[in-house]
C-alpha cells in the first residue's frame, strides 16, 4: 500500500511542461455543458490509466489529442458511472421523503404523537442517506478507474470486483477522499475571499464613477440607484466572468489531483498482471496459508 498518493499526484502535475496552462485550457473546456467535462474526464482518467499501468509520463502534450481513440468515450463512461452511482442515495432520499410526507399525514388525523417518532427517524435516515452518498463516491472513483484500464462500461460496473479492490486498501481511498474535502473547503474560503474583493471593487468603482454622488434620500432615488448600477454593471460583469474562470480553475485542479491520486491507488493492484475483466486480480490469488493440514496428512512437527 502506498502512502502520500496526493502528494505524488502533485509532484507529477507540477513536473509536466506547460501543465498551468493546460489547468487553464481544462478549465474554459469545462464550461461547454457536458461536453467540456467528457473531454476533461477523458483527458485526466487517460493520465491516471498510465500511472496505474506503471508507467510514468507528464500530463498528455495536446489535450484533444485522443492518441489511444478513448478520449471521449472514456470521459463519457466515467460521467455515466457517476451519475449512476449518485442515483442510490438520490432514490433513497425520494422514497424517505414520500413515506414520511404520507406518514405525517396520516398521523396529522389520529396520532399526533407519531410526529416525536418520524423525527427520529428522520434523523437516522439522513445518516443512511450520508452513508450511502460516501460509498457511492468511493464505488464510482474505483467503477472509473476499472473502466479506464478495461476501456469498457461494463467494467465499471462490476460491483463484486469494485468491493474487493476497496476492502484491500480502503483506508487510502478514505485518505484520498479526506485530502479532496479539505482541497474543496479551500476553494471554498477562497471564493468567498473572492467574491467579498468583488463586491468591494464594483461598489468602488461605482462610487468613482458617479463622482461620490450616490445620494439615495434624493427626491429621484430610483435614478440614484440606477445611476450606480449603469456605473459598475460592465465592470461587476468583467469581474463575476474573471471569478467564475477562477473557480473553476481551482475546481479542475482539485479533480486533477483527485484522478491522478486514484491512478496511484490502482497501481498497487500490479494491473499489468491483470487479464479479462471477470477473471481474478493478482491480489485475490494471494490468500492466507490454511492453519489446517490437508485431510489424511498428520500436521507438521517443530
Amino acid at each position: 500500500m502506498q502512502t502520500g498518493y496526493f502528494s505524488a499526484a502533485w509532484h507529477d502535475i507540477k513536473n509536466s511542461p506547460g501543465w498551468f496552462g493546460k489547468l487553464v485550457l481544462l478549465s474554459l473546456i469545462s464550461l461547454i455543458p457536458i461536453f467540456g467535462w467528457i473531454v476533461v474526464a477523458g483527458y485526466l482518467y487517460g493520465w491516471a490509466r498510465d500511472i496505474a499501468w506503471n508507467v510514468h509520463s507528464p500530463l498528455p502534450k495536446h489535450i484533444f489529442g485522443n492518441e489511444d481513440g478513448k478520449l471521449y468515450s472514456r470521459g463519457f463512461f466515467v460521467l455515466v458511472i457517476g451519475f449512476v452511482c449518485m442515483l442510490a442515495p438520490w432514490v433513497l432520499e425520494v422514497v424517505w421523503g414520500v413515506v414520511t410526507g404520507v406518514g405525517t399525514a396520516w398521523s396529522g388525523r389520529s396520532h399526533g404523537g407519531i410526529f416525536l417518532a418520524v423525527g427520529l427517524s428522520t434523523t437516522i435516515f439522513s445518516l443512511v442517506i450520508m452513508a450511502a452518498a460516501f460509498f457511492a463516491t468511493l464505488f464510482s472513483w474505483v467503477g472509473s478507474m476499472r473502466m479506464s484500464v478495461y476501456g469498457r462500461l461494463g467494467a465499471g460496473f462490476q460491483f463484486n470486483k469494485i468491493w474487493a479492490m476497496m476492502r484491500h486498501d480502503f483506508g487510502g481511498l478514505v485518505r484520498i477522499l479526506g485530502m479532496v474535502i479539505l482541497l474543496s473547503i479551500g476553494i471554498g474560503i477562497i471564493a468567498s475571499i473572492l467574491m467579498f474583493f468583488i463586491i468591494l471593487i464594483g461598489l468602488f468603482v461605482g462610487f468613482m464613477m458617479t463622482g461620490g454622488n450616490m445620494n439615495l434620500q434624493a427626491s429621484h432615488p430610483d435614478a440614484a440607484v440606477w445611476g450606480v448600477i449603469a456605473a459598475t454593471s460592465g465592470v461587476v460583469l468583467v469581474l463575476v466572468a474573471l471569478y467564475c474562470v477562477l473557480a473553476m480553475v481551482m475546481s479542475v485542479f482539485v479533480e486533477m489531483m483527485l484522478v491522478r491520486a486514484l491512478g496511484y491507488w490502482t497501481r498497487q493492484f500490479d494491473v499489468p498482471s491483470w487479464r479479462g475483466q471477470d477473471d481474478p486480480m493478482p491480489f485475490e490469488f494471494a490468500q492466507p496459508p490454511t492453519q489446517q493440514p490437508p485431510y489424511g496428512q498428520p500436521p507438521m512437527q517443530g
